[in-house]
């Protein structure tokens, strides 16, 4: 589908309102783990039980590692709700970005400020691709 110009500056605009209205966001993802402990007479032993959980785990990447820390239950429905929140905000950037690019093709977006639309020519006088 293609989207009038107009069209795509009131979603942008929309997208970028809608930021704000996260709250707190965490980056990740949440996972609930079930473990074995291992112990012969454990009930986790046992054929078909599915062992020790379920755990919360909360999982990141930071500096080009994966972190995983166990998610305390007195806190749980915040962290769920932060990584959320979290994945929204990099959807929504993700899709003001997207937007951005097919204005800019239309020479219709001042890289880097929301909200303000060029002429339509690009803004510079010069053809597209020109360099001088």
């Amino acid at each position: 589908m293609r989207w009038s110009s107009k069209r795509l500056v009131a979603r942008r605009d929309e997208a970028v309102r809608q930021l704000s209205l996260l709250g707190d966001f965490i980056p990740g993802s949440v996972n609930e783990t079930w473990s074995k402990c291992g112990k012969p007479t454990c009930h986790c032993a046992g054929e078909g039980d599915p062992g020790h959980g379920p755990r919360l785990l909360w999982v990141r990447y930071e500096k080009g590692k994966t972190v995983s820390r166990t998610v305390p239950k007195r806190v749980a429905e915040r962290v769920r709700s932060g990584v959320g929140a979290g994945q929204r905000f990099l959807e929504q950037v993700r899709e003001i970005s997207e937007i951005n690019a097919v204005l800019a093709e239309r020479g219709l977006v001042v890289p880097g400020i929301a909200g303000r639309e060029g002429t339509g020519s690009g803004g510079s006088g010069q053809k597209r691709g020109s360099r001088g």
